[in-house]
C-alpha cells in the first residue's frame, strides 16, 4: 500500500487536473511541487491502478439523445448478474448499477425521444430474461453531474478519512474490504 505522503501527492495532481484538465505535465509539475517526469509516472500508474481515467464527456443532448431515464430493475433469484451483464451491452445503456434496496438493479439509459424510451421499457428491457419488475423515472433537470463531485474536493480539499486512506475503493473492482 502507498503510503500517505505518496496518497497525497497523487491527490493534489489529480485536483489540479480536474481544475485544469489539459494542462501539460510541465505545469502540473510547478503546480504540485514535482518533476515532469514523477508527474508523469505517477499519472501513468493512476491510469493503470483505475484511479484515474480522462475521457471526453459530452451532453446527451447535443448528442441526440435527450431522453434520461432512470430504470429500478427487480430481478428474479440467481438471475442479477446476467441481467447485469445484458444491461451493461446495451447502446442506450449508459451506466448499470448493482445496489441495495428494493430493486437489484438501477440502468440509466439515454433516448433520443420519450417514444424511443417506451419502446426500450416495454419491447426490450420488458422482455429480458431476469426482470421480475421495473419502474422507469425520467430526469426533468440535471443539477449535478456524477464527474462534477471532484471539482467541488479540488476546491475544498477532502479532510475526512477516505477510501484512498485505506487502500480500496468500491468502484474499482478487486479492491474491495
Amino acid at each position: 500500500m502507498a503510503s500517505k505522503s505518496s496518497i497525497e501527492k497523487d491527490r493534489s495532481i489529480i485536483r489540479e487536473l480536474v481544475q485544469e484538465p489539459r494542462q501539460t505535465n510541465v505545469a502540473l509539475a510547478a503546480k504540485v511541487g514535482l518533476s515532469e517526469g514523477s508527474v508523469r509516472r505517477r499519472m501513468e500508474r493512476l491510469v493503470a491502478d483505475g484511479q484515474l481515467q480522462f475521457a471526453a464527456i459530452p451532453s446527451a443532448s447535443f448528442m441526440g439523445r435527450p431522453v434520461h431515464t432512470l430504470f429500478e430493475i427487480q430481478s428474479s433469484p440467481g438471475s442479477t448478474e446476467q441481467l447485469i451483464d445484458n444491461l451493461a451491452g446495451m447502446p442506450e445503456i449508459a451506466y448499470v448499477y448493482h445496489v441495495t434496496g428494493q430493486f437489484d438493479v438501477i440502468a440509466v439509459g439515454y433516448f433520443a425521444s420519450s417514444n424511443a424510451m417506451r419502446q426500450f421499457w416495454t419491447e426490450r428491457l420488458g422482455h429480458l430474461d431476469g426482470v421480475m419488475e421495473s419502474r422507469s423515472v425520467m430526469v426533468l433537470r440535471v443539477a449535478k453531474r456524477a464527474h462534477e463531485w471532484a471539482r467541488d474536493i479540488a476546491v475544498t480539499g477532502d479532510d475526512e478519512e477516505s477510501a484512498w486512506d485505506t487502500g480500496t475503493d468500491p468502484g474499482v473492482p478487486g479492491s474491495e474490504v
